[in-house]
């Protein structure tokens, strides 16, 4: 790669970009490879983690609501990943990339031993 071909801008954002790899590798891991890649590529992981056998046809509904309303998003239903999740006692946790809605009764209880 012969970097006299590109401009001082380019450079300058390969060398954010770079930056930007090292600390998500140094702090997050393995995990900040795909979090880097994701903001690379600019695409937005929808994730619901549910507790239990929950039946994700009648979480569905209330999940895409809930998207609307908080996240101010319109998601479609396909692009959800789910994920069974028991560690939080019950109810569901919603993630828009990096944000997240926690309506678990995992959160419930730590919020009544503060």
């Amino acid at each position: 790669m012969n970097l006299s071909t590109y401009s001082k801008s380019e450079l300058t954002t390969l060398l954010k970009s770079l930056k930007s790899y090292r600390a998500l590798e140094k702090f997050v891991g393995r995990r900040g490879r795909a979090i880097f890649a994701r903001s690379q590529s600019g695409t937005k992981v929808s994730r619901v983690e549910y507790f239990g056998e929950e039946d994700k046809v009648i979480l569905e509904p209330m999940v895409i609501a809930a998207y609307a309303r908080h996240f101010g998003e319109t998601i479609d239903s396909k692009s959800i990943e789910w994920k069974q999740n028991d560690a939080i006692r019950g109810g569901i946790r919603i993630f828009s990339g990096d944000d997240m809605m926690d309506i678990s009764f995992q959160e419930v209880e730590n919020r009544l031993k503060r």
